[in-house]
């Protein structure tokens, strides 16, 4: 296995340990269907607390698999446009 292909299975692996959790995956179907959402809202519809649902937010922007914004007080998230988030979320959809 080249150098190239190692770097490329280790970000696979990390983007991948991402989906493992319940809880991340969770959010991202939320987004998916929603777009944007501010993070009360997806932690009403996740029945989870604000803080939860943040420190979860906070491990997906710095994987660049989602993308903040803020709007006056409030703080949205979608889902970034890079082929990573892409891809992660398009398996994660088609889990059955």
């Amino acid at each position: 296995m080249s150098t190239a292909e190692r770097k490329r299975a280790a970000h696979a692996a990390r983007l991948l340990k991402l989906a493992a959790s319940s809880t991340r995956a969770a959010i991202l179907f939320v987004l998916a269907r929603h777009k944007q959402l501010a993070v009360q809202d997806i932690a009403g519809e996740l029945d989870m607390t604000h803080s939860a649902v943040s420190h979860q937010l906070a491990v997906l922007a710095g994987a660049d698999i989602v993308v903040s914004k803020k709007s006056g007080r409030m703080m949205c998230y979608a889902i970034s446009k890079n082929p990573q988030a892409k891809a992660l979320v398009k398996f994660l959809t088609t889990v059955k």
